[in-house]
């Protein structure tokens, strides 16, 4: 399914396979919806795509790690399955008592020549099971060695 992204002022352009007629729409009222759509061009031809709201690169990655949560005295192992310049998304290898707002520190190593080791404090945002989405927590933005890595 086709991916179309969304511009700083809300705005996408959705573009027909078939005859390549591109149509700019406001999408700012699919924000909070499950973003999956069907177009139907004036040439007649339906075709499906997602909204990407997200403004931050996203790298799926498959990095082994753990997690410490202090102030429940748990830690894990984990696979960290997705990173960005902002935030986190990780697998635990067991189940856990990581609640929603639970502040976390993830250790991991990057997987490029340097083996960099990354530690950041993380906020825990949304859970699915033992599949956890964090944003980090330190006011340092960007980290150079975690920069770099995301753009190889």
């Amino acid at each position: 399914m086709k991916k179309v992204y969304v511009d700083k002022t809300k705005q996408a352009t959705i573009i027909c396979p078939k005859c390549g007629f591109e149509k700019n729409i406001d999408v700012t009222g699919f924000k909070d919806t499950q973003k999956r759509l069907k177009a139907k061009c004036k040439c007649g031809e339906t075709h499906r795509f997602t909204i990407e709201f997200r403004t931050k690169y996203r790298k799926d990655v498959r990095l082994p790690g753990e997690y410490i949560a202090q102030e429940k005295k748990e830690k894990g192992e984990i696979i960290i399955r997705e990173l960005s310049l902002t935030g986190i998304r990780f697998e635990s290898l067991k189940p856990h008592q990581i609640s929603t707002d639970d502040t976390l520190e993830v250790k991991f190593k990057l997987d490029n020549p340097l083996r960099k080791e990354i530690r950041k404090l993380v906020k825990v945002i949304w859970i699915k099971d033992r599949i956890v989405g964090a944003h980090y927590t330190e006011t340092k933005f960007y980290e150079k060695d975690l920069g770099f890595y995301m753009k190889t």
